[in-house]
């Protein structure tokens, strides 16, 4: 478990970085800066070759790479720009070699999520259980109601609700349905017009589980587990997983008590939902749980919609990631969400167990928090850079040097101290679970 969670932490920040510093190198040789080196890895060289100015390098630390350019003693005394080094280039080809590194990770999450589009991604899968039946709904014109359970299809055994919409979409007519209403078999006649048409209208019943625990958030804080299953909700009696997220989102920011049944025990705990702007339904509070599915089945997309979908879901990305930002700088109690390498490799760790394609799709989100993180104006990042770029574009001359060497040591006590808060609230987090798992564990015992 541990080396998973190594293994697919290096791959995932050594993905992130070496994308981004390969913009960098590649806009550098367009605009006319030396690269004097391009390291795949931190640390001690391991080996590597020289071509033109360019060493290329594999260095001991997998943990991205790196760009060393010319005229990086810029800041220094008696300093005078040589054709080839960063000072001597336009201004607005800094900009431009600046904003390449953002612009990488932002193409790679794009070119990401396309490839999943074709290849597939896993979609979550669940029993053939009927929840909620709309009145009007052809389900319920015959004769389906809440709580049946549907098992087969002209005696063709259904185990999923995906495989029931794969049967209903094949060319094959069905003339009757078996269902299970409180251990009676019935069968229910169907005509020959209906074919996957008979699920609008109609939903899986999904029973308020906890499936996957998100690292950091509330539910993760308060030491819930997967497979809890949550019974009421403040008091609150819960029957699915619908009416639990109903309660739960509308409880944002408020001290929230849950019952909770874990195997033969009965927990009582208090959890705090955070509040997030989600697209399509606003301020909603929310502790970090996924529904509880039986498997899941690979969805494949054509290459439009593949395309289309892409741009969908990278545009939202990004939007929702400077939503959180101006969140956290509007208000500043929020920040205690933010999460840093230990969460990143948690979420790694635990992805990498699902597969591949989990994987990639975590790099994809990743590399847009990322770029828009690179892209702040805060000195030392991209952004900064770019900001100040532009400055000197505008001025037509260079900040003065001692302006400069002021600006960048100012930018890395920012980055160190960004740094070291990220580590601290990871660290309240992983101590938060531990107590109270703990106090948990307590309970059940003296519950026993």
């Amino acid at each position: 478990c541990m080396l998973i969670t190594a293994v697919a932490t290096l791959f995932v920040l050594g993905v992130l970085v070496f994308v981004h510093e390969l913009g960098h190198f590649y806009l550098a040789k367009r605009v006319g800066i030396r690269v004097l080196k391009f390291s795949l890895g931190f640390g001690p060289r391991l080996f590597g070759f020289t071509r033109g100015d360019t060493q290329y390098l594999v260095s001991a630390l997998p943990l991205g790479g790196y760009v060393k350019l010319a005229g990086e003693e810029a800041f220094e005394e008696g300093y005078t720009a040589k054709p080839g080094d960063y000072m001597s280039c336009p201004w607005w080809g800094r900009v431009l070699m600046a904003l390449a590194g953002p612009l990488a990770n932002l193409v790679t999450a794009f070119l990401i999520f396309i490839l999943l589009g074709l290849t597939g991604f896993n979609v979550p899968d669940y029993s053939t259980a009927v929840g909620r039946v709309a009145p009007e709904s052809a389900a319920a014109g015959i004769g389906l109601s809440e709580g049946d359970r549907i098992i087969a299809l002209d005696g063709r055994e259904v185990g999923t609700w995906h495989g029931l919409d794969q049967m209903l979409r094949s060319e094959a007519s069905f003339r009757t349905m078996t269902v299970d209403r409180g251990g009676v078999r019935i069968e229910l006649p169907l005509s020959d017009s209906m074919g996957p048409g008979l699920l609008e209208g109609m939903e899986p019943a999904v029973p308020a589980q906890l499936g996957d625990i998100y690292p950091g958030l509330p539910a993760y804080q308060a030491g819930l587990n997967p497979g809890d299953i949550v019974l009421a909700v403040d008091g609150q009696p819960v029957k699915d997983w619908d009416s639990m997220r109903k309660v739960i989102n509308h409880s944002a920011g408020r001290q929230t008590r849950l019952l909770v049944e874990r195997g033969r025990d009965t927990l009582s705990l208090l959890i705090t939902p955070e509040e997030q702007d989600l697209p399509g339904q606003g301020k909603v509070g929310i502790i970090g749980v996924s529904a509880p599915s039986y498997g899941t089945y690979k969805l494949r997309l054509g290459p439009v919609a593949s395309l289309s979908n892409a741009f969908l879901y990278t545009g939202t990305l990004v939007a929702r990631t400077y939503a959180a930002i101006y969140q956290a700088l509007a208000r500043p109690s929020t920040a205690k969400q933010l999460g840093g390498i230990i969460t990143i490799g948690q979420m790694a760790g635990s992805t990498a167990k699902k597969g591949f394609g989990d994987l990639l799709n975590l790099i994809g989100l990743l590399s847009i928090s990322l770029m828009v993180l690179n892209l702040l104006p805060l000195p030392v990042l991209d952004g900064g850079v770019i900001f100040f770029t532009l400055l000197e574009g505008i001025r037509g001359r260079p900040l003065p040097v001692r302006v400069q060497v002021v600006i960048q040591q100012v930018g890395i006590a920012l980055l160190v101290m960004l740094m070291l808060f990220t580590i601290l609230n990871d660290g309240k987090k992983i101590f938060n679970r531990h107590s109270a798992a703990k106090k948990n564990s307590q309970q059940m015992e003296q519950g026993r």
